[in-house]
């Protein structure tokens, strides 16, 4: 009975770390990594709910939820936009890559300020 439920707890917890916390955690990050990973959770789960707000907003102005705007027009336009939005990702990898790993940092919050504006951008 409890001696089950404990040991099947015990190998829940040692999965979850092992998936979500870098090897030999915490000896093997700097000290400030746990809170580092903390906002880091905060702003991507802010930027998955504006999202989700974008996404809304973008289908509304497609006219979903319209009696004479069918679900195959919003489709193709999604479709559309985001096959667009992947051939410039590509294309700015292939011009960019190389300068990746000397400035990390820097390329991160490029990252995070540029999709920031296109969600922005979608909402409006």
């Amino acid at each position: 009975g409890s001696q089950v439920v404990g040991a099947l707890g015990e190998r829940v917890k040692l999965a979850v770390k092992a998936t979500f916390l870098p090897a030999g955690f915490p000896a093997s990050v700097p000290e400030e990594y746990a809170r580092y990973q903390v906002l880091n959770i905060i702003q991507d789960l802010s930027s998955n709910f504006r999202g989700i707000l974008s996404t809304q907003a973008i289908l509304q102005g497609m006219g979903v939820g319209n009696a004479g705007v069918t679900a195959l027009a919003a489709t193709t336009q999604m479709v559309t936009r985001d096959g667009c939005s992947m051939i410039g990702g590509l294309l700015f990898t292939a011009v960019y890559s190389r300068t990746f790993s000397r400035d990390v940092k820097r390329w991160r919050l490029f990252a995070d300020l540029i999709n920031d504006a296109a969600l922005a951008i979608d909402m409006v």
